[in-house]
């Protein structure tokens, strides 16, 4: 549903991006602690990252140090204010944005990407458990060249995507894990993008909002994130921006606006919120189930991908206690590819499955789920049969990696899949360019995955991308 036009507002109100707020009146910079930094002549430049995801990867946390750009022949230009840690199993193809900088025009021709910390969850061949290592650090740093190169002349938003190829990046062999940045990059000024390359998302607490603007911070950077509310802004149906409560968790996909702002396309609150509480909560993949004796949902344990609030525990996995007052739903990502909400039950909960989950955190360090919502799943394999079209969807199958967590859980070869009308496309890919595809061609799907009473699984593609080869460092 779209939001009452009483609270319509332009897509121009100021937005803060990773924490940094871009005032495009002058070209400035204010930080957390109101130091404003003079950026007279440059442009706004939003710097994501996503990732071609592994199979049996359920977590992986990078942290990136330093991000910058150069010219042939000149001086690097950092477009990173701090490290940053970013979750990217959970990314696939969508894009987090992780800062805002600024560029002076001109021809840029690299990029060079520092690495200072790597810890990934993983599943052990052997056993099917998963396992969480910190990863040695192979070459840390990789310079890459920007192909083509990034070259502008006016002062509207630059985008600098950098993604991940994790297959790529990380080695486990035995219980030695290694991790080497494999990325491939691609920069443009935003007015030159497709809609679907300008889409970003958040997941996180909600610090401030108003009939205006909402202001996330994120589970995965905890950096805040500010989006103006449109008339185009949509919520998922039964829900409103006055039910949107402050502490409360919520999902915002959103769009990088020429200025340097962010639009909010859609909200989805995970829980009502808790009043003045801070609502915990966790996004990640579902690793076991406990069921009563009639077959009732009791509880289940997964791998945190993204936490959120201030209680929850470290470690490896999270135990989540499921009460019959327990409340399920989707996302309005998931409500635009034709899923209702009575889709997905206690039934819909299995090792492997992607959710999101909000409560509260008990004295035992068990999170009390006050809802779980359908997560979104990342999963890359290759076409089993050459997509054929079903109405107007796209019918495919994938064949899945071995090992990976839907192999080894679920005991699935391939995965049944379906593209229809509301299904994205990664960067020049389109769904006539998906539709010619052969079998075998690689591909990476960002979907939500449901099982009927027959056992059948099927995965609703939200988007569709082939992978990116990462390119070739400089000097290599």
């Amino acid at each position: 549903m779209k939001l009452d036009p009483s609270l319509q507002l332009s897509a121009l109100g100021a937005a803060g991006l990773a924490g940094i707020l871009f005032l495009s009146g002058c070209n400035s910079m204010t930080n957390a602690a109101g130091t404003t930094a003079s950026k007279t002549g440059a442009a706004p430049m939003v710097v994501t990252v996503s990732d071609a995801p592994l199979g049996n990867i359920l977590s992986a946390k990078v942290t990136i140090s330093a991000v910058s750009v150069s010219a042939t022949g000149g001086t690097p230009v950092s477009v990173l204010s701090q490290p940053e840690t970013v979750e990217l199993s959970g990314l696939g193809s969508l894009r987090e944005p992780i800062e805002l900088s600024s560029l002076a025009p001109g021809t840029y021709n690299s990029v060079t990407v520092t690495v200072s910390a790597a810890q990934v969850t993983y599943l052990d061949p052997t056993t099917g458990q998963p396992v969480t290592a910190t990863a040695t650090l192979s070459s840390p740093t990789v310079t890459v060249a920007l192909n083509p190169a990034l070259s502008f002349t006016t002062t509207s938003e630059v985008d600098l995507h950098l993604a991940f190829s994790l297959a790529q990046s990380f080695s486990i062999s035995g219980t030695t894990v290694t991790f080497t940045p494999a990325i491939s990059t691609s920069a443009a000024q935003v007015e030159n993008e497709n809609n679907n390359d300008r889409e970003v998302e958040v997941t996180g607490m909600v610090v401030a909002i108003s009939s205006t603007s909402i202001t996330v911070q994120s589970g995965d950077s905890g950096k805040q994130f500010t989006f103006a509310i449109g008339s185009s802004t949509q919520f998922p149906n039964g829900v409103t921006l006055a039910s949107i409560a402050q502490n409360s968790i919520v999902q915002v996909k959103g769009q990088t606006q020429t200025d340097g702002t962010l639009l909010a396309l859609s909200i989805t609150p995970l829980a009502a919120g808790m009043g003045s509480s801070q609502e915990d909560g966790a996004k990640g993949i579902v690793v076991t189930v406990s069921r009563d004796s009639t077959g009732n949902l009791t509880g289940f344990t997964m791998v945190p991908q993204e936490d959120f609030g201030s209680m929850m525990p470290s470690g490896m996995t999270l135990n989540v206690l499921v009460a019959s007052s327990t409340t399920y739903g989707i996302n309005e990502d998931a409500a635009q590819l034709g899923l209702s909400a009575s889709m997905f039950n206690s039934a819909e909960v299995f090792p492997g499955q992607a959710v999101m989950v909000g409560g509260a955190m008990d004295s035992s360090g068990n999170l009390d789920a006050t809802q779980i919502n359908l997560g979104g799943e990342n999963v890359a394999g290759v076409l089993a049969t050459a997509p054929q079209a079903s109405g107007s969807n796209l019918d495919f199958a994938l064949t899945l990696p071995v090992p990976s967590f839907l192999s080894t859980y679920e005991k699935l070869v391939t995965l049944n899949a379906v593209a229809g009308p509301n299904t994205q496309y990664g960067d020049s890919f389109t769904a006539s360019s998906f539709a010619s595809l052969a079998a075998n061609t690689a591909i990476q799907v960002h979907g939500y995955l449901l099982v009927d009473k027959s056992g059948n699984y099927l995965l609703y593609a939200a988007e569709i991308a082939q992978p990116e080869t990462p390119e070739t460092p400089e000097g290599n």
